[in-house]
């Protein structure tokens, strides 16, 4: 059986996915942690494509991720920035299935498709109740995961496809997915992504990164907040705070209810 969802050899390469859709989330959780004013909580934080930005604009933010690959990136380029950004960060190893830190927060955010990851019941219910307790009373918790056009069905497995092509450092990166397989029972998808990464000397390496994912229609994430004791007060389409209707991204923001 594949391990999923490591990062161990594909971290490098992460941020070399430039789309829109990775960089029109950082403006809206900064104008969140601006309007609540306190700690931020960000779980599944990985090569702090949105941390940094977070602690940049002048926020105290917490970062939690269990991949130790993804962290290095992190820091790694938290180097390039001023000591107060630098300051605001406060990262750790961890399980956002199970973690206590002890104090709580305004703003608890999972961005991106982070709460995907965790693909059984007990694992998002154990997410949930955490997250739940480090909240304050008057605190806000989003999540976002990636709205599915119609219905997926067996038709979801493809074949391989590229995604994108671009040079880093000097290092030539394709990317490329295939749709291994889906489980209708338990809505998992099984994408794997493929970095071919040609380097200076010419020399084009592999890099695969296997995913298993949950995914949700709209009704079925509320139900789950709902739940695990979270009221949904607002709900978007995308980033720009579009109806839900009208985006592909499916973004809650919650209160404790």
């Amino acid at each position: 059986m594949k391990i999923t969802n490591t990062y161990k050899t594909t971290a490098k390469y992460y941020d070399s996915d430039n789309k829109d859709l990775l960089k029109d989330d950082i403006d809206f959780y900064i104008d969140y942690a601006n309007k609540l004013n306190g700690k931020v909580l960000e779980l599944g934080c990985g090569t702090g494509r949105i941390t940094i930005p977070v602690a940049r604009s002048g926020h105290q933010i917490w970062g939690l991720d269990a991949s130790e690959p993804m962290l290095d990136v992190l820091w790694k380029k938290a180097k390039k920035e001023s000591k107060t950004t630098i300051d605001n960060l406060n990262i750790s190893t961890g399980d956002m299935r199970n973690f206590e830190l002890n104090q709580k927060f305004k703003l608890i955010f999972i961005p991106f498709r982070t709460f995907q990851n965790l693909i059984t019941d007990e694992e998002q219910k154990n997410c949930l109740k955490c997250t739940y307790d480090h909240l304050t009373d008057d605190g806000l918790f989003i999540v976002n995961v990636f709205k599915p056009w119609g219905l997926i069905d067996g038709s979801w497995v493809q074949p391989e496809q590229t995604d994108y092509e671009t040079i880093q450092d000097g290092i030539k990166i394709k990317r490329t997915h295939i749709r291994e397989r889906v489980d209708l029972n338990n809505q998992v998808i099984y994408p794997t992504l493929i970095y071919y990464v040609t380097n200076k000397d010419g020399k084009t390496e592999k890099y695969y990164e296997h995913l298993a994912m949950k995914y949700y229609y709209v009704d079925q994430l509320r139900e789950l907040l709902q739940k695990n004791g979270f009221e949904v007060i607002n709900e978007f389409g995308y980033y720009d705070k579009c109806s839900i209707e009208e985006g592909g991204e499916i973004i809650f923001v919650c209160k404790r209810s």
